[in-house]
């Protein structure tokens, strides 16, 4: 069969951010298949120590972290890590195969997803963060690059002591639990 579109020229038509990222969040994936990306993402990185910390305020703020100590990343590998569709890996039998899983399984669970590497002891950390709210608000596909919080920072220490290690970070989980009377509560603590 023979392609017999005939161009009149071609315009850039790239997407709109909010509907796209607000979209991307109902991928299907359940709790335990996210976590999963995120553990294979650690795997590929040849981490030896994975650590997933789950924790809720009083308020019912859910925070999830998850620290390695893989060969980590350094600032342009973290911005193509972070990236929606970035490169392929190389090993074929590695779960990620179209770039989108470290940020639909993270998203289809909360607004701001961010991710802390280092890719040696000596290299200060660096933090990228997609917060939906904020691509929402601007229209833009803007990633937001910061120093880590300090409690991040914690966690990649006690898990990666002087060398290379990544921590990835949901913040404003709002899918993970169905809504409580009272949030941080003890029937909403017992289901988490």
């Amino acid at each position: 069969m023979t392609d017999n579109l005939q161009t009149i020229g071609a315009v850039e038509n790239p997407p709109d951010p909010a509907r796209t990222i607000e979209g991307l969040r109902d991928t299907g994936y359940r709790f335990e298949t996210a976590i999963a990306d995120i553990i294979d993402n650690s795997i590929a990185a040849k981490a030896s120590v994975v650590d997933l910390k789950i924790t809720m305020d009083y308020g019912g703020n859910i925070r999830v972290s998850i620290a390695d100590d893989g060969i980590g990343m350094n600032r342009d590998e973290l911005i193509n890590a972070m990236r929606y569709g970035s490169p392929a890996r190389p090993d074929p039998s590695s779960l990620g195969k179209f770039g989108m899983g470290l940020k639909t399984a993270s998203t289809a669970f909360c607004r701001r997803l961010s991710v802390t590497s280092r890719s040696s002891g000596e290299m200060a950390p660096l933090k990228a963060t997609w917060d939906l709210d904020h691509v929402v608000g601007t229209g833009k596909w803007e990633l937001l690059l910061s120093e880590p919080s300090s409690e991040e920072q914690k966690h990649l220490d006690e898990i990666a002591p002087g060398h290379s290690g990544t921590v990835v970070v949901w913040e404003k989980v709002d899918r993970l639990l169905k809504s409580y009377a009272n949030p941080g509560g003890k029937h909403a603590r017992n289901a988490l």
